[in-house]
């Protein structure tokens, strides 16, 4: 499932026609990533996300969906190189439980669906069918 309006790869922006191009559905797609974090980096959370991140390095396997980007200063990037991120994560001194979590939901593309959390209000409010006797 796609929340939020993520595109999991840069084509489905082309499939869908928000953009028109490869390069402007690829721009897209990375600055859709670069922002999703607030504009910071989602490690430190204290500099500019510049560069994305493979969460899994691509000489591991990893891949360039969106699921396996996060956005990323150039410090924490260089200094995570191809390392695993949870390993390298946690070693830091910027290290945060609830940052890690945000990550392992962005993996797991569990971000918040406005649809999913209208449905977990419970606002007390019935709609009655029945006519009034007013």
């Amino acid at each position: 499932n796609n929340y939020m309006g993520y595109a999991e790869d840069w084509g489905e922006l082309m499939f869908s026609l928000q953009c028109l191009s490869k390069g402007s559905a690829k721009r897209q797609f990375r600055q859709d990533i670069r922002y999703s974090f607030g504009g910071l980096c989602a490690y430190c959370r204290i500099k500019r996300a510049d560069t994305l991140d493979h969460l899994k390095p691509r000489c591991k396997g990893g891949s360039n969906l969106r699921s396996n980007l996060v956005p990323c200063c150039r410090e924490c990037n260089h200094s995570k190189g191809s390392e695993l991120w949870l390993p390298w994560y946690q070693q830091q001194p910027f290290y945060n439980a609830v940052a890690q979590e945000l990550i392992e939901e962005w993996i797991a593309n569990k971000r918040m669906d406005l649809d999913d959390y209208a449905e977990r209000i419970d606002d007390r409010t019935e709609v009655c069918l029945a006519a009034s006797p007013v």
